[in-house]
């Protein structure tokens, strides 16, 4: 074969891709902004059932006493708070002591939870308080986690009748650093397309903010069946399908706070769930980059002689109309956008796609500043 027909199979090759992910993007788009509306009439449960409301904590996270203090807000009739930990003592419980003494008119127990039986830290946190809720209804929150005053009421709205968990897509706010700028697009950017599935009727387990029924993981296996992953979110969702109840989102998002991160607190987050996302989504995993700009614009260099372009106008176009049509949908959804933008925009691009390739090659990750292998938990110190 000719030199001049192995570029003509890769400028072909660039077209497909290129059309294809174009395609997609501007169906996340639309489907994005369609979701709230489309979500909202889907959910039809009118009462407000009692719920125990649990809270996980471990660090200071930037934001914490605004989020702490949202889920003492919340315009639900009856509902319990239960915040656990593993440590006796910290500047996290220092926090969360003084805010629920600050709202003495929700029912608020601190629990120490310090388990070890399950590979996620996050479910061996959250296994005590479960067991000690009063109620059926249990709707667990992250510490970096800021609600709206109706969002448990809105979760509520969603629990129809073959329901067995309500998440929340979530979206950045508030960056207070350029790394914090890139994570708030990397988070951004990955809402949409779980807005998108939402849509079109698809959910998946995402452990930020989930409502479920106490009595449905027990009759799913209880706890334990979840403790042999980092994702218990996913396991979880897994769980109640084979219970024949569907994972839902709601149609209100939720806010999480971002704050300063320094690139190797976002590079180990993403490579974390980058992971775990290889581990349960096996199928679309490889398929990722199709929805990022990046690959798309290198396909569009490709194909760009098809069209008579050079292929720094195809490289080039691409990324500005993406980026362009991306800005826009976040000022429509009145996300974070700032004139830092443009470069946390790449800076997304080229970080997404290293922790992308190095999932591949790895299941050691950190986790609230500790070094885990995604299969087995903790790992001691002479391992990490």
């Amino acid at each position: 074969m000719s030199l001049a027909s192995v570029g003509q199979v890769f400028a072909y090759a660039g077209a497909v891709w290129w059309c294809m992910a174009v395609a997609l993007f501007c169906v996340t788009l639309v489907c994005g902004l369609a979701q709230p509306w489309l979500q909202r009439r889907r959910g039809t449960r009118e009462d407000l059932p009692p719920v125990s409301a649990i809270i996980p904590i471990k660090l200071l996270d930037p934001g914490f006493e605004t989020a702490q203090a949202s889920i003492f807000a919340q315009a639900y009739p009856d509902y319990e708070m239960l915040i656990g930990a593993a440590e006796q003592a910290s500047p996290a419980l220092d926090a969360a002591r003084r805010i629920a003494a600050a709202h003495p008119d929700v029912p608020c127990r601190f629990v120490c939870s310090a388990g070890a039986g399950a590979v996620s830290p996050k479910l061996n946190t959250l296994a005590a308080p479960l067991a000690a809720a009063r109620h059926d209804f249990v709707f667990t929150k992250d510490s970096n986690i800021t609600l709206d005053s109706d969002t448990m009421a809105a979760f509520m709205q969603n629990f129809s009748q073959d329901v067995g968990l309500v998440c929340a897509v979530p979206v950045a706010v508030r960056p207070e650093s350029f790394a914090g700028r890139i994570e708030a697009f990397l988070i951004n950017g990955h809402a949409r397309l779980l807005l998108t599935a939402s849509a079109l009727g698809i959910g998946f387990g995402v452990g930020k903010t989930m409502l479920f029924r106490l009595s449905d993981l027990a009759r799913a296996g209880g706890i334990e069946v979840l403790s042999g992953t980092l994702a218990e979110d996913t396991a979880l969702s897994i769980e109640l399908a084979r219970q024949g109840l569907r994972t839902v989102f709601a149609h209100r998002t939720v806010a999480q706070e971002t704050g300063a991160r320094s690139f190797a607190d976002i590079y180990e987050r993403q490579l974390r769930w980058g992971v775990i996302r290889r581990k349960n989504e096996r199928f679309t995993f490889p398929l990722e980059p199709l929805s990022s700009p990046l690959p798309a614009a290198v396909a569009g260099a490709l194909a760009a002689p098809l069209a008579g372009w050079p292929a720094s106008a195809g490289f080039s176009l691409t990324l500005l109309l993406w980026f362009c049509a991306e800005t826009g949908f976040a000022l429509c959804k009145r996300w974070d956008v700032s004139l830092w933008s443009p470069l946390a925009f790449l800076g997304r691009e080229v970080l997404a796609l290293v922790a992308w390739l190095r999932a591949f090659t790895t299941h050691d990750v950190v986790w609230a500043k500790t070094r885990f292998d995604a299969r087995k938990g903790a790992l001691d110190e002479t391992q990490g």
